[in-house]
C-alpha cells in the first residue's frame, strides 16, 4: 500500500503541476481500481490530495501568473455551491455519481485533447461579473458533488469563457481549486465518510508525495510539450473511464 500511494502520488502530483488541472481526476477512479474505495472514499480523499497539491504548485509557478481579483470572487461564488454539491454527494446513490463522474471524465478528455497551448501576446480582458458569477457557480458545484478539483472544468472556461491565456488560466486554477477543495472537504468530513484509518494513512501517502510532484511538475512546466501530455492524459482518462463502465455494467468489479 505504501508503493501503490508513492506511484499514485507522483503520477497525480506532477500531472496537476506540469498542466495545471487533471491530477484529481486521476486519484478518484485510480483509488477505487488500485485500492477499491467507493465513489465516496475516493472522492474525499482525492479533495485532501489537491488541497496539498495545489498550495505546492502555486509555489512551483510562482504568484505572477495568478490574477487574484478573479481567484477571490470565483473562489467566493464557488464556496457555497461547493458546500450545496457535497450536501447532495453523500445523498445520492453511488451508481449516480459514478455515472456523473464518467461523464465528466469524457468531457474532460475531450477538453484536454482539443485544449490550446500557445499563449498569445493580446491585450487582456475585463471579463464581465456575470460570466464570473456563472463561471464560479458552475465549477464550485461539480467540485463539491463528484470530489473533482474543478481544474478540469475551470481552465476551459477561463480560456474560453473569460479569454485568459492558458499560463494565466492554469495558475489562477490552482488558487481556486485550493479554496473550493478545501470547503468540499471540510463538508464531506463534517457530514462523515465511511473510511477507516488504513485509507486515511494511503490518502496521506499519497498526498505527500503529490506535493512534491507537483511543485517539480510546476518548475518544469515551462520545458515540456505540454500538447503531448494533455492527449496521453486524455487517453488515460478514457481508459479509467471505461473500466468504471465495465464496472456499472456488472462486467467486473473494481
Amino acid at each position: 500500500m505504501d508503493l501503490l500511494g508513492i506511484v499514485l502520488g507522483l503520477t497525480v502530483g506532477l500531472i496537476l503541476g506540469l498542466i495545471g488541472a487533471g491530477g484529481v481526476m486521476m486519484t478518484i477512479p485510480l483509488l477505487m481500481v488500485a485500492a477499491d474505495f467507493s465513489i465516496v472514499q475516493a472522492a474525499t480523499g482525492s479533495l485532501l490530495v489537491v488541497v496539498a497539491a495545489s498550495l505546492s504548485g502555486i509555489f512551483g509557478r510562482g504568484l505572477v501568473q495568478i490574477r487574484i481579483r478573479y481567484a477571490i470572487i470565483l473562489g467566493l461564488i464557488g464556496a457555497p455551491f461547493a458546500t450545496i454539491g457535497s450536501y447532495i454527494a453523500v445523498r445520492l446513490s453511488e451508481t449516480w455519481l459514478e455515472i456523473l463522474l464518467v461523464s465528466i471524465m469524457f468531457y474532460a478528455a475531450f477538453s484536454m485533447w482539443n485544449r490550446s497551448t500557445e499563449d498569445h501576446d493580446r491585450p487582456e480582458p475585463v471579463v464581465a461579473l456575470r460570466t464570473l458569477l456563472s463561471v464560479g457557480a458552475v465549477v464550485g458545484f461539480i467540485t463539491g458533488l463528484v470530489g473533482i478539483s474543478g481544474g478540469i472544468v475551470l481552465i476551459p472556461a477561463m480560456v474560453l469563457r473569460m479569454g485568459l491565456s492558458i499560463s494565466v488560466a492554469t495558475s489562477t486554477s490552482l488558487l481556486i481549486m485550493l479554496s473550493n477543495s478545501a470547503v468540499a472537504l471540510v463538508w464531506r468530513v463534517i457530514d462523515g465518510v465511511p473510511m477507516s484509518s488504513d485509507d486515511w494513512t494511503l490518502v496521506a501517502i499519497i498526498t505527500a508525495i503529490a506535493s512534491v510532484g507537483s511543485f517539480v511538475g510546476a518548475k518544469f512546466a515551462s520545458k515540456i510539450k505540454k500538447k503531448m501530455l494533455q492527449r496521453i492524459f486524455a487517453v488515460f482518462l478514457i481508459i479509467l473511464a471505461g473500466a468504471i463502465i465495465l464496472e456499472l455494467l456488472g462486467v467486473w468489479e473494481l
